[in-house]
């Protein structure tokens, strides 16, 4: 599509969002985050404007969820929080006209400053929510969000790894960060995440998903209903599509072999 046309296919992305100022800020994450990087001048604009929108350094969007109105806070001059709200007005990890069934609880892996979680409180209310994320400012947002929506959860200061243990954050390997063995100035303690039954696992783990997926369902823990992000896709994320094969689960969705990163929805049984 030419320019003009995926301005308009994201405007019309945004008609979840409330108001002309949340719809403008969430039209602008959009194409910040689908334009190349090459594209540097317009992207620095586009950045730049919609750090216009803020008010006491947040930048504030309301949208709606299953018929329910939500407020998010974005930093101002926070690239990952641009980012992420723009995968969402994208239409990144839906939960509508899924195959899935109704889960007792929801694990977001990779939680960010907690956007895919208040789309998920809203999709499924009485279901139990807990968010494993490393960046202690990413959290910090993460409980202004939800605390501005009244929802109650578990949050952990941790990132997730195949077994407890110690590893490091890096916050400039990815636009949202990522914990490695790598030594950092950033220790940050992991975990392989519970999974009670009954239960959908959201992982966005900067590639992370290669020790915890395997280890999960090692210790038999299965969630019916896995939504995730596969990095480094064209290089090994067969080994991903292959392990979910071979422990029961289907999905919908096609993907290129020369795709560098895909989402996919893959369902027990």
């Amino acid at each position: 599509m030419n320019p003009l046309s995926n301005t308009l296919h994201a405007w019309r992305r945004t008609s979840f969002v409330i108001g002309w100022r949340s719809r403008v800020v969430a039209l602008l994450c959009a194409r910040y985050g689908n334009l190349s990087r090459s594209r540097s001048l317009i992207r620095s604009l586009i950045y730049s404007v919609i750090g216009l929108f803020s008010r006491n350094d947040e930048v504030i969007v309301t949208f709606r969820s299953s018929e329910r109105p939500f407020t998010a806070s974005l930093r101002k001059n926070n690239e990952s929080d641009y980012l992420v709200f723009g995968e969402i007005t994208m239409g990144a990890y839906p939960l509508s006209n899924l195959p899935i069934k109704t889960p007792d609880h929801v694990i977001d892996g990779g939680a960010n400053i907690g956007l895919f979680s208040l789309l998920a409180h809203a999709a499924f209310p009485h279901a139990s929510l807990t968010c494993y994320e490393p960046d202690p400012d990413n959290v910090a947002q993460i409980r202004k969000n939800f605390a501005a929506n009244g929802i109650e959860a578990e949050v952990f200061e941790m990132g997730l790894w195949s077994s407890t243990m110690d590893l490091f954050f890096h916050s400039a390997m990815s636009y949202s960060g990522t914990v490695s063995q790598v030594p950092s100035g950033n220790p940050v303690s992991c975990v392989l995440p519970e999974i009670p039954s009954n239960s959908l696992l959201k992982l966005d783990v900067e590639g992370a998903e290669y020790e915890v997926l395997p280890a999960l369902f090692n210790a038999g823990r299965f969630p019916i209903t896995i939504l995730m992000e596969i990095h480094e896709f064209d290089s090994r994320g067969e080994s991903i599509l292959d392990l979910l094969r071979t422990n029961g689960y289907r999905w919908r969705e096609s993907f290129s072999p020369s795709e560098r990163c895909v989402n996919l929805c893959a369902v027990k049984g």
